[in-house]
């Protein structure tokens, strides 16, 4: 028992019952402080889930300003990265360290920041990054946020903030916002708030605009919140989807992609009040994660699955799915219609919905679904295709599959690719495509500029990037673009 790495933190207790202990501290405290205690425990300690800090959770203050203060802290990191990072540690609720990552992230805090924070549901966050931007106009948007996460507080201070908030148009993307956040309660609320308090008028446009709002929150009632729930509000709004366009093949797809376990008893209730079957349901049901057990489903009840079902399971990532779907999915027809004939008639274009997936998929990093999409016939872009997994923060396994299965001379291992590869920042990349005699352009300097790596601007200069011919000397550009990427941020004002 005394070689247990125990014995050094808790000689009085059994290794199994400390073990027990450790695994009810703070998964950030155990990789920022407990492991510090020995070396054993630091030994005994070394797995993943004790050395990754997650930035979202709380960290201890003092160790989360030591790391990102520290002299080039943010030079592997691009802007986009480093307002991540702003965003990640608002989640924690932590000020002190939000005021630590806004000051390391060197840069203006652009407004989607606001919205992000605002989704957290950390009122003291908002308040700080708020100051910040008071320039911003109007926050709609960081108020649907609030609502999405079901945070009254937040949206009670937002809606505080200015009158001009108090219109229907921001209702109608608030009230259901909280809706398709399962937060029915909430919706129901902010409805009766507007309702309260937006101007009334003599025409019956404030009535339309209530109704229309009221089948909105159905919608999201019918998505993301049970059945029980569902029907509750059913019985007093049902009226108002007369408000909106196809809204009972709306209410029954939303069912269907319902993350709610009870989705399908979701979708038999509706169908018993009136909804009809649906190519929506298929829709919606192939971006969930269960999508194959849900599309069986639906096919066996007699629903249509049509060919779009299978793009949509290609951008949720659902491999499966899309084997199941894959035979439904037919061939390109001579007009871009599928070769049945029925997307034509639904203005559906296979060509375009191939090029979406496609792009989708060399986004998210995913070079299987562009196998599968490779596997089923589908037409790819190798030029947009390589572009954007270049420019998506480095996609190199992407670009890895791409050379792979079509070679260099096909793939093209162009300036413009270089160029793109700047612009994720990711030196990582840079130096893959070098390696492999991809050629480059001066243009590269202002691409990893504007993704604001200074080290990728330090690993063009070390590797001899040709630069501009504007006759200005290296240095100085070099000067100048660093200080472009850097962004020219004041960090958050101080607190009053």
């Amino acid at each position: 028992m005394s070689d247990h790495w125990a014995s050094r933190v808790f000689p009085q207790l059994l290794p199994e019952l400390a073990e027990r202990i450790v695994g009810f501290v703070n998964r950030n405290e155990v990789a920022t402080s407990f492991r510090l205690v020995c070396k054993a425990t630091a030994a005994q300690l070394r797995g993943p889930e004790h050395t990754t800090i997650r930035l979202s959770q709380p960290v201890p203050a003092h160790t989360f300003a030591s790391h990102w203060l520290a002299p080039g802290a943010t030079r592997g990191l691009t802007l986009k990265q480093r307002l991540k990072l702003v965003s990640l540690t608002a989640a924690s609720g932590v000020v002190a360290n939000l005021e630590v990552a806004a000051q390391a992230a060197d840069c203006t805090l652009p407004y989607h920041i606001f919205v992000d924070i605002a989704a957290t549901g950390h009122l003291e966050s908002c308040k700080r990054v708020w100051e910040h931007g008071k320039r911003w106009s109007k926050p709609y948007d960081a108020l649907a946020a609030a609502a999405g996460g079901g945070h009254a507080h937040v949206c009670e201070w937002l809606l505080s903030l200015d009158p001009s908030l108090w219109t229907w148009a921001v209702a109608e993307s608030s009230a259901p916002a909280a809706a398709r956040g399962g937060h029915a309660a909430l919706s129901e609320w902010l409805l009766q708030w507007f309702e309260a308090r937006v101007p009334a008028r003599a025409d019956a446009s404030d009535r339309r605009s209530l109704t229309r709002v009221r089948g909105l929150v159905l919608l999201g009632l019918a998505h993301c919140c049970d059945l029980a729930t569902l029907q509750r509000y059913w019985r007093r709004w049902a009226d108002a989807l007369q408000a909106l366009r196809s809204a009972k093949e709306r209410l029954l797809g939303a069912a269907a992609g319902s993350p709610t376990p009870d989705w399908a008893a979701k979708v038999e209730w509706l169908e018993a009040e009136g909804c009809p079957k649906c190519e929506d349901a298929a829709w919606n049901a192939a971006a969930a994660s269960d999508a194959p057990a849900r599309l069986t489903w639906l096919r066996d009840r007699g629903y249509a699955i049509g060919p779009l079902a299978f793009h949509v399971a290609a951008r949720a990532g659902n491999l499966e799915a899309m084997q199941l779907l894959r035979p439904t999915h037919g061939t390109v027809g001579a007009n871009g219609g599928n070769a049945g004939g029925e997307a034509g008639d639904n203005e559906y274009d296979e060509l375009e919905e191939q090029a979406l997936s496609a792009l989708g998929a060399a986004t998210m990093g995913r070079q299987d679904v562009l196998q599968a999409l490779h596997d089923a016939g589908c037409a790819l872009d190798l030029m947009h295709i390589k572009i954007h997994a270049a420019r998506s923060t480095g996609q190199l396994p992407v670009l890895a599959w791409l050379l792979q299965e079509y070679g260099p001379d096909r793939l093209g291992l162009d300036e413009p690719l270089f160029t793109s590869a700047a612009g994720s920042g990711s030196v990582g990349l840079l130096a893959w495509l070098r390696e492999r005699g991809c050629a480059w352009h001066a243009d590269a300097w202002e691409a990893a500029a504007g993704a604001g790596c200074v080290e990728a601007l330090e690993w063009l200069a070390e590797r001899g990037c040709p630069m501009p011919e504007d006759g200005v000397e290296r240095p100085d550009v070099l000067a100048l673009l660093e200080e472009h990427a850097r962004g020219g941020g004041e960090g958050l004002p101080p607190a009053e």
